[in-house]
């Protein structure tokens, strides 16, 4: 379930320049702090298995658990008999997460003075600690179990990579930029970083002894999202709402909003699979920023509602109102041909084509569904506030039209939206059908990097290899392939 609010229509006789500059800000550290970020880590883990200190720390590491009648691990325990890389690999990530046994290592009461292998091993701790020294993530987010006051503060300027920097910053503009132009920037940047310390507060209570590192803008941007359904009330807002088989445009009051998104995140911290998502960091930020949004309610009076207003009545959105009566009384063809006349007024009108394309789905094969979805497709793609909802878009198209009739330059655009969404697999299939067709499309090459980058960044490193072959293999003349190269000899 994905539901966000839409940001109305902006004065820029009174910027959001609170918003902006948090945005920038994270940025800054992204893209200057955190650039080599990946690779330095990348670096100290490939020191860690090939020094041979992996064969040091591991073995006994599954001793440490199998003599730890609370803790033992019996896969732990099996899996030992075989010590190859790939064991190696998943027995230390296991350990890197243990902080009672990396302390008492630490301590020197695992690897004691007294042990044959002591010296060695405190030499190849030591460089191995030295490079992930470097790492900023592991510096400067928030780790429980070694935290520092600055890092309570500078973990909700850091992110684990492109794609989750880009959504947290969609949504800091999506509600900052209302709760800004609305209520003012001291409220704002107070709420922000009310909404971070209350994340990261929560986070610490919950794993108090956790060492993986908190990062990322969504705990304070929870705070915001806290904030803004508290203090719009009972004022009707307008939404975008996506339930994974429908998705559509809504308007709400916005207090609706709160036990909405807080119940969606205790269902993902219970049931998601997404183990890597701060889900208790979201509910201390809306929480915190709940709170913070009621006590303000309670001095703070209510600015110019004109800062943001609606679009005015007039034809266009009287078609659209009627095609929707049509829809909500099941006259499919009465919203059909009001849309159509909608679209005739305004070819580019999001609202009039989403509806439309939520008419003509329940006909997937007519050609009225494929143009529709080319049609919406084709502005969803021109602006990145809009890249989920063309993705979400593209996924039900896919899903449905037994023979997709996208244009070759449409499916290379998606490829690229598919990446900046995290899903990899998708924008790789998109590619390798294009390259398998023979279709040379100028920005290919580009694409496949983009797609090779991200696969490198998550550590996947096989698909990382795989996709850069291909560039050099296919476009070995290319700026890319000469990246490619560069990256492969370094």
């Amino acid at each position: 379930m994905l539901i966000i609010p839409l940001t109305g229509k902006i004065s820029w006789h009174n910027p959001p320049i609170v918003t902006l500059i948090i945005i920038l800000l994270n940025c800054l550290v992204f893209f200057i702090w955190q650039s080599d970020d990946n690779e330095t880590f990348q670096r100290a883990k490939k020191y860690y298995f090939t020094s041979g200190l992996a064969k040091i720390e591991v073995p006994r590491y599954v001793k440490y658990l199998d003599t730890d009648v609370v803790h033992k691990d019996v896969s732990v325990s099996q899996a030992s008999e075989t010590m190859d890389r790939k064991t190696l690999v998943r027995i230390s990530r296991k350990m890197d997460s243990d902080y009672r046994f990396i302390r008492e290592l630490q301590n020197d009461e695992i690897i004691t003075p007294k042990d044959q292998e002591y010296s060695k091993w405190k030499t190849l701790r030591k460089n191995y600690d030295d490079k992930l020294s470097r790492v900023t993530f592991l510096n400067f987010g928030f780790r429980p179990a070694y935290r520092r006051p600055i890092t309570f503060i500078s973990y909700m300027f850091l992110h684990g990579g492109f794609s989750h920097l880009l959504g947290n910053m969609i949504f800091l503009w999506l509600v900052g930029c209302m709760l800004e132009m609305r209520y003012g920037r001291l409220l704002l940047f107070s709420i922000y970083t009310i909404g971070g310390l209350s994340s990261v507060v929560l986070f610490w209570l919950v794993n108090m002894e956790s060492i993986i590192p908190l990062v990322g803008a969504s705990g304070a941007i929870s705070g915001i999202m806290g904030a803004y359904t508290v203090l719009f009330g009972k004022s009707k807002v307008k939404i975008f709402y996506y339930l994974g088989f429908y998705f559509n445009y809504l308007k709400v009051p916005a207090i609706i909003l709160l036990p909405i998104w807080i119940g969606n995140e205790f269902y993902q911290l219970f049931f998601s699979e997404a183990v890597h998502v701060a889900y208790v960091a979201h509910i201390g930020g809306l929480a915190g920023g709940a709170l913070s949004g009621y006590v303000g309610s309670r001095f703070l009076g209510i600015s110019n509602d004109e800062i943001i207003h609606e679009q005015p009545n007039n034809e266009l959105s009287f078609l659209i109102e009627k095609a929707l009566q049509c829809i909500s009384d099941l006259d499919m063809e009465g919203g059909r041909r009001y849309l159509r006349q909608a679209l005739t007024k305004d070819p580019g009108n999001i609202d009039a084509l989403m509806h439309l394309f939520n008419i003509e789905k329940q006909h997937p094969e007519s050609h009225e569904f494929h143009d529709v979805t080319k049609s919406l497709l084709s502005l969803l793609i021109r602006n990145i506030d809009t890249h989920e909802v063309a993705y979400k878009t593209y996924e039900e198209y896919i899903r449905l039209a037994k023979h997709p009739r996208l244009s070759p330059e449409l499916y290379l655009r998606m490829s690229t939206i598919s990446c900046e969404m995290g899903q990899l697999e998708s924008a790789g299939r998109i590619l390798t059908a294009l390259i398998n067709k023979q279709l040379h499309l100028p920005g290919i090459s580009t694409s496949l990097l983009k797609l090779a980058a991200a696969y490198r960044e998550r550590g996947m490193i096989s698909n990382w290899e795989r996709y850069g072959q291909m560039i050099c293999s296919r476009y070995a003349d290319s700026p890319e392939a000469r990246i490619i190269r560069e990256s492969f000899k370094g």
